[in-house]
């Protein structure tokens, strides 16, 4: 997976978890058209940029443990 693409993966991932709606991994695979093994790699890899993932055994579902928001990109400097 190119860099873009992985980041656009986070990206929905991110979206996801914050709807309550990514269901289980076999779920979340078949959503992104990718293996397990791949959604387990992401979550990781989101994990070890410090994302708060936990997964719900009642609801199914993965979840953030506290609020927080994925943020990559370049914004304007604003001068004061």
């Amino acid at each position: 997976m190119e860099f873009l693409q992985k980041i656009q993966v986070i990206e929905r991932v991110d979206r996801l978890i914050k709807l309550k709606s990514t269901g289980t991994a076999d779920d979340l695979s078949r959503r992104l058209c990718v293996s397990r093994r791949s959604v387990y790699n992401i979550l990781e890899l989101m994990k070890s940029m410090g994302a708060p993932i936990e997964y719900c055994q009642i609801t199914k579902t993965y979840y953030y443990s506290y609020q927080c928001d994925f943020v990559l990109g370049f914004v304007e400097n604003q001068e004061l």
